[in-house]
């Protein structure tokens, strides 16, 4: 029976045995012993014995509950159990009940009657053992819980079934602003000290009962607003869950949540953001676009609404001769001063640029055109930026929402047709739109050549044709100018004088001029051309800073000597986009290509700018030189434009040569190259090759 018993012991256990009669204490050591015990001393004096188990540590204390001397076993065993938290057996023959209660001080784990029998020692001192590890895990546990809720980010308050509160951790605490105390004797409630907001709505929200929440099924919240004791506003996130027993009855509520007041700020901030312009403060397009949609869709046909499109005259001058600073400062101004008359509801967005749209909802359509009124008067200004005063306006497009327009996309449309012909008309008006004005179907239609357009340069349906340029002296072929025309669906094609209206219109022009530029440098690399071609840049192309980059890389992909090609910009896109113009010109003649200023006499301005531009080439407008034959006015025009290239060092080609009657008029005025059907009509690129090499 004993061996069996032994069995079960941990023979690893340090025990140490506190006993006066020493007889006792020897038996008790030899008997511990030969169970496998290891008796780490004997004692048989209270201060000694504490001494000893703090020096020596034993698993286990064997103490006599009567020692004689100034510190009983009871004493001694309440100081050990309180400072080093060692499990404690009292060994007694008898004790008086008042030794007894006292003995509870020392928390014993047990107690064994003198004299001693060996089943009940070892039963003892086994269990005593048992608890003493389940009792240490477990104070390690709840260090190890406490720490953790102590340090966790996160706020955590449990609560009785009642509702009052039976702890909190620091952070739920320096959220809350409250100091739980568990020996306090009055009653704190989850609903003191966690009054919760909707973050929205400010209104109250209830705390969940604790028995309404099912079992392993937490509770999760967002977006609430904790006011705490201080009044501060925290936005928490969390969940409630509930605390059952083994029977599955609640017998609380616990809570965790986190401050998200800075991510929600920080989303707040971003959603603002994406939905908002920030220079002038206005929503934005898709913002704009949004609220339109929403509008369209809850419309009635019984409130008038109206989309007022906006876009600023004269932007582009404020820009160029003032500078970017100036136009910004122009737009917020313009924003504000709209802003602060708008009828309540409305929604003022900029759209883009110096562009604005209103979205104006119960205005009665006999007092539109006096609101149209209003927001041309408050725009219409002089600005003044340094010494500049510049006459700002604005051309507004005006649609009213009815049952017919569920489309947001057309309403956009209609009201930038509006605009436009608003524009068209010498700005500083507003136009409505009406379906069945011949202006807007004009209009309409260069639009559908958006669509067709774009899908042409995705599907490679334009084709290249090609002009030669000769010297009149010898009519040998100095270079040739490439052209474009565009295959329709029936492989017929189209004239560039019906597409690229439109495609300047819609800013389609620098997609258009780079499909030209990629493939004739893929055409020179291919058939091995040595020849020099001219090709011709939009307006659009000149004002993008990254086409002298474009244009690089593609010489490089293709290995073209640049000292082939020749780019034509008209007089009027120099003029206009005169720094950006000079900027790509000096950028490629470092590169070895050359320019060449087209139908040069078309403006006003050309003398003026004309040396401050560095092209080799001038183009004299083909509407003076077909008639220099019939109009002196003509002969004197091209003559004197001849003349002053000359002498600024570059040479003249004469556009339009019609006839051999023509050509050797111009051959004789001194004009060294021609250009026009007498010397050859435009013909596809391909066949070039041909031509040249026969």
């Amino acid at each position: 029976m004993l061996r069996q018993l032994s069995s079960s012991i941990d023979t690893k256990a340090r025990l140490m045995i506190v006993e006066d009669e020493k007889i006792i204490a020897l038996d008790l050591q030899r008997r511990l012993e030969k169970y496998g015990y290891e008796v780490t001393g004997l004692s048989n004096d209270g201060s000694e014995a504490v001494t000893m188990a703090e020096k020596d540590q034993p698993d286990l204390i064997l103490m006599d509950i009567m020692l004689n001397g100034e510190t009983d076993g009871v004493q001694a065993a309440t100081r050990i159990f309180h400072d080093y938290q060692i499990p404690i057996i009292f060994l007694t023959a008898y004790a008086d009940q008042r030794t007894l209660e006292r003995a509870k001080e020392a928390q014993p784990f047990g107690y064994v009657l003198k004299p001693f029998k060996e089943r009940e020692l070892y039963s003892t001192i086994d269990i005593a053992l048992y608890k003493s590890g389940v009792d240490k895990a477990l104070k390690k546990h709840d260090r190890w819980l406490s720490a953790v809720l102590h340090n966790i980010g996160d706020g955590i308050i449990a609560t009785r079934s009642d509702g009052s509160v039976e702890y909190m951790n620091p952070t739920a605490e320096r959220m809350t602003g409250w100091q739980f105390n568990e020996n306090a004797k009055s009653t704190v409630r989850l609903t003191d000290i966690l009054p919760l907001h909707d973050s929205q709505t400010h209104l109250n929200v209830p705390i969940p009962e604790p028995d309404s929440i099912p079992v392993d099924s937490p509770v999760f919240f967002e977006n609430l607003l904790l006011i705490n004791k201080a009044g501060a506003h925290i936005h928490i996130e969390g969940s409630f869950a509930g605390i059952y027993d083994e029977s599955k009855v609640c017998e609380g509520l616990v809570v965790a949540f986190q401050d998200v007041t800075t991510i929600k700020t920080m989303s707040d901030t971003i959603m603002y953001q994406a939905s908002h312009d920030s220079l002038t403060g206005l929503i934005n397009r898709d913002e704009f676009f949004a609220q339109l949609k929403r509008t369209i869709s809850e419309h009635n046909g019984n409130t008038p609404d109206h989309l007022l499109y906006l876009d600023i005259d004269q932007f582009k001058v404020v820009n160029d001769l003032c500078g970017h600073l100036a136009g910004d400062e122009l737009l917020r101004r313009i924003s504000k001063d709209i802003r602060a008359h708008l009828p309540p509801g409305s929604a003022f967005a900029r759209l883009g640029g110096d562009e604005f749209g209103i979205l104006v909802q119960n205005l009665p359509n006999d007092e539109l055109s006096g609101f149209c009124e209003q927001m041309l008067s408050l725009v219409q200004r002089n600005f003044t930026w340094k010494h500049n005063v510049i006459s700002i306006s604005v051309s507004i497009g005006v649609v009213t929402l009815d049952q017919a327009t569920l489309d947001p996309y057309a309403v956009l449309a209609a009201a930038d047709d509006a605009t436009y012909l608003a524009k068209e008309s010498g700005g500083n008006t507003y136009r409505f739109y009406r379906t069945a004005d011949f202006s807007f179907l004009k209009r309409r239609g260069e639009m559908q050549w958006v669509a067709r357009l774009t899908k042409s340069l995705e599907n490679d349906r334009f084709v290249l044709f090609e002009q030669p340029i000769v010297h009149l002296s010898d009519s040998s072929i100095a270079k040739r100018e490439i052209l474009l025309r565009l295959r329709d669906d029936e492989d017929e094609l189209i004239s560039p004088q019906v597409f690229i209206p439109a495609a300047e219109r819609y800013n389609l022009m620098p997609a258009i001029d780079r499909w030209v530029i990629r493939n004739t440098f893929r055409f020179i690399a291919e058939s091995e051309s040595t020849i020099k071609y001219s090709i011709n840049l939009s307006g659009a192309s000149i004002a993008d800073e990254n086409l002298s980059g474009y244009v690089t890389a593609q010489l490089e992909e293709h290995a073209i000597n640049p000292e082939q090609i020749c780019f034509e910009i008209t007089e009027t896109t120099a003029i206009e986009n005169l720094s950006r113009a000079i900027d790509f010109i000096t950028r490629m003649r470092d590169l070895g290509a050359t320019f060449a200023l087209d139908d040069f006499g078309s403006g006003f301005s050309s003398f003026t700018y004309l040396r401050n531009l560095p092209v080799q080439y001038l183009k004299l407008d083909g509407s003076y030189v077909k008639d220099i034959l019939s109009d002196k006015v003509s002969m004197q025009m091209v003559d004197s434009i001849n003349d002053i290239g000359h002498v600024l060092g570059m040479q003249t080609i004469a556009e339009y040569v019609r006839s051999a009657e023509l050509m050797r008029a111009l051959r004789e005025m001194g004009v060294d190259m021609g250009q026009g059907y007498e010397i050859q009509k435009p013909a596809p690129l391909a066949d070039s090759i041909a031509i040249d090499r026969r």
